[in-house]
């Protein structure tokens, strides 16, 4: 019962033999728990053999211990006699070190101030060569100013008068090609990610044009990469005109900042970003300005025909029913037999039958027009209140964080005020013709009846 007691960890140890690396796998299997205590028994006679074995060498080495030390103790003294050796070497070339720097910097003089400028207008030079679009025509050209600038740092070697002639061809090419239109054949990146080789037009140092694009030049790479937003239809109308232009002069947009400005244009945010940003009450806005300009729309193209119609039946003889005039007039026709009074209310009637289509919609397009400018208002105050908790959880320090509420604020007040007005106006021209057609019924109605009136007093 004890043995067993004492086998239950090398039981343990005998399940994770399976997950032992494959080096492992040359071990005899064990079948049984006597096989393990045979394998345990032949480990220890082992790791005895191996003491036993470096016991012996020890033993047999004893005799050379001193032999070793005396080695060991003689090797330290040669290497500490060399280190005093390389330390005063060291100290010595250290010190003709800085007397021939001290040497140097004499004799350099003014260089010295003029080699400090000259690395300078080289660094300055490099960056700009590497972020100019020039250099997709030539694209190392300012390895060499970066071996000079590299080379004036280190302050141990003098420059040739090659090397700093290289920084003046360098600067003037520049210039002369910043009033070069070229013409190139370059691989450039689509805005799927593809490659293709197009046409290239290179504006001085300013812009890429491609067909009816502008291009983009990326430093880093090297590579030629097509906007992910163009510009206004009508910059790229112009550059589509110039890229196609064989002679003659021809208008092009031009950024003179060498890309900045087309940077800005590219992120001012479109009509439907400005949307996005007024966000579930921009939305609603632009549903209900919807809804009111197609009614007014519809209402004012209606009384323009209605009004047509009744014109022309004021000049008819023949009475027609396609129009509120006719059917007032068919009205008196039927019912000119009544009394004065009865008559009169036959027309009363009649007036207020085509009073209903022809102020149709007018109460709901007003409306609209009201509620356009509140649900600004709405947004407003809700962009407001996006604002101040912003502040109040992440401070003032970041502006980009309060720009959402601010944006939602602005923008619905405009797109309320945007869809208001214009429905505003629409609703006072249907209103005034609508107006204007009631008043010829009732003209027309109380010149029939004066006209019953004159005939019934003769």
């Amino acid at each position: 019962m004890i043995l067993s007691r004492r086998l239950l960890p090398l039981l343990g140890l005998l399940c994770c033999l399976p997950l032992l690396p494959t080096a492992l796998s040359a071990e005899p299997e064990i079948r049984s728990l006597d096989e393990l205590l045979e394998l345990v028994k032949q480990g220890r006679i082992q790791q005895s053999r191996e003491n036993r074995e470096r016991e012996q060498r020890f033993l047999q080495q004893k005799s050379r211990q001193q032999t070793l030390l005396n080695e060991a103790v003689a090797e330290r003294k040669t290497l500490e006699q060399s280190s005093e050796e390389l330390e005063a070497s060291y100290d010595a070339n250290k010190e003709q070190l800085d007397q021939l720097t001290l040497r140097l910097e004499d004799r350099m003089g003014s260089l010295k101030e003029v080699f400090a400028h000259l690395q300078t207008a080289a660094t300055d030079v490099t960056n700009q060569l590497q972020q100019s679009i020039v250099s997709v025509q030539f694209p190392d050209r300012y390895r060499e100013l970066e071996e000079l600038s590299d080379l004036l740092g280190s302050s141990r070697n003098l420059p040739r008068i090659e090397e700093i002639e290289q920084l003046w061809y360098q600067m003037q090419r520049e210039m002369v090609e910043s009033g070069k239109i070229k013409h190139l054949v370059q691989e450039v990146i689509t805005t799927q990610g593809n490659p293709i080789e197009a046409d290239v037009v290179r504006l001085g140092t300013f812009n890429l044009l491609s067909g009816s694009h502008y291009l983009q030049y990326i430093p880093e790479t090297g590579k030629v990469i097509d906007l992910n937003r163009q510009p206004a239809g009508y910059l790229l109308g112009y550059v589509e005109d110039y890229t196609q232009a064989q002679a003659g002069f021809s208008a092009v947009g031009v950024d003179p900042t060498r890309g900045a400005l087309l940077d800005m244009l590219l992120d001012a945010p479109d009509f439907v970003d400005r949307v996005e940003q007024a966000g579930f009450i921009g939305y609603v806005i632009l549903v209900v300005g919807a809804i009111g300009v197609v009614l007014a729309l519809e209402r004012i193209m209606y009384l323009i025909v209605t009004t047509r119609k009744v014109s022309d039946q004021i000049r008819m003889e023949e009475v027609r029913r396609d129009n509120p005039l006719g059917r007032i007039i068919l009205t008196y026709q039927q019912n000119k037999q009544l009394p004065l009074e009865s008559l009169e209310l036959k027309l009363g009637e009649a007036i207020l039958r085509e009073r209903g289509p022809l102020e149709k919609h007018l109460t709901l397009i007003k409306i609209v027009s009201v509620i356009a400018p509140l649900l600004g208002l709405l947004g407003t105050v809700i962009g407001m209140i996006n604002t101040f908790q912003t502040i109040t959880l992440f401070g003032t320090g970041d502006p980009k964080l309060m720009a959402g509420g601010i944006s939602q604020a602005l923008v619905t007040t405009v797109l309320g005020l945007s869809v208001a007005i214009p429905v505003v106006f629409f609703h006072t021209l249907a209103s005034t013709r609508s107006r204007a057609v009631i008043s010829v019924l009732e003209e027309q109605s109380t010149g029939l009846v004066a006209e019953k009136a004159e005939q019934e007093s003769h």
